[in-house]
């Protein structure tokens, strides 16, 4: 089987090895796709901290199942599934207080297991998920990031009907996008500094569309959405978020920001305007709806999927100084 290894920082090698028969309470999976993420490419950057080198990366798997082991009733040969890529201990507090996505011996496929730039890959059943026969594997190779989005909307307990305002047009701000137009949420204004992104916004139900941070504040909609989601990962747009919310909103913080960087945020405005701030950590316990929510069409998954890769093209994106599209997708035959 071919697999892309990623030796160390800016190092891949495509290697090609027998498969290995799971163990008894193992999945082997074909993989039929996996989409790339932008923290693959903080891991072959070097930016990564929890990356050990060297590593096959790839967590936004979909397969089919190959072999299973001896002690697997749940799954049979040609199932089709995803992955959730966070293998959780189950025993520490964290776990036992239903916080898995704080679990204090976390390990993850694509991190410290081998992952999807591989044709086939073996994981435990527990993060095993069947997708129906007529789901698209290229579709459900994005379970996982939208499950962190779902996760986002139940930690925030966000209301139907409300306003919003979305900073960022790549994949996490578009899908943000749809799932609140699905929810009557009007108006929805987007920030996004990508001409193409921009016309994806429009397309899918944007009311305005700001191309710089600048022009937003100094617009007439700042100070009057209930929600703002800050997706760009920029800490100087973050703290500008008290500014944007209404009284009593919400602000997700749905990024991933540079780990040694503070932020100064208005405190004062914080405390007299009642604002709430969200995180959001990975996608405890949200798989399954985000199966369901790809699968009834309120997400269009396909039109985001801007660059379809085969797998031996993998090394020649990492290594471009392009990055115009918004999810690369590796599709197997």
């Amino acid at each position: 089987m071919k697999s892309y290894i990623l030796e160390s920082p800016g190092k891949l090698k495509l290697v090609d090895n027998n498969i290995q028969d799971p163990g008894d309470n193992e999945i082997l999976i074909k993989t039929m796709a996996c989409g790339i993420c932008g923290t693959d490419f903080h891991a072959y950057n070097g930016k990564h901290r929890a990356i050990k080198y060297p590593v096959v990366l790839g967590h936004e798997i979909s397969g089919i199942v190959y072999k299973t082991g001896k002690n697997i009733k749940n799954f049979k040969k040609d199932d089709h599934v995803v992955i959730d890529p966070n293998i959780t201990c189950g025993y520490c507090e964290n776990c036992k207080a239903g916080r898995e996505n704080f679990c204090e011996n976390m390990s993850s496929v694509g991190i410290n297991y081998p992952g999807g730039y591989s044709e086939y890959l073996t994981v435990q059943e527990k993060v095993v998920y069947k997708i129906p026969d007529d789901m698209s594997f290229e579709a459900a190779a994005l379970t996982e990031p939208v499950s962190c989005i779902v996760h986002a909307f139940e930690t925030a307990k966000v209301d139907l009907g409300g306003s919003a305002i979305i900073l960022g047009t790549g994949f996490i701000g578009l899908t943000f996008l749809q799932i609140l137009k699905g929810m009557g949420y009007y108006p929805v204004y987007v920030m996004g500094r990508n001409k193409f992104r921009n016309k994806l916004a429009k397309k899918y139900g944007a009311d305005k569309i700001f191309e710089n941070v600048d022009e937003l504040m100094e617009s007439n909609i700042i100070n009057h959405a209930d929600l703002v989601v800050e997706a760009t990962g920029s800490n100087d747009i973050l703290k500008k978020t008290v500014d944007m919310v209404a009284p009593s909103g919400k602000v997700f913080a749905f990024a991933v920001y540079p780990p040694c960087e503070n932020v100064e945020i208005n405190a004062n405005k914080i405390y007299s305007k009642e604002i709430s701030i969200y995180g959001d950590f990975i996608n405890p316990y949200t798989m399954r709806k985000s199966i369901n929510l790809i699968r009834s069409d309120l997400i269009d998954v396909s039109g985001m999927e801007d660059l379809k890769l085969n797998l031996d093209d993998v090394s020649k994106l990492f290594s471009s100084k392009t990055k115009n599209f918004i999810k690369p997708v590796i599709v197997f035959k």
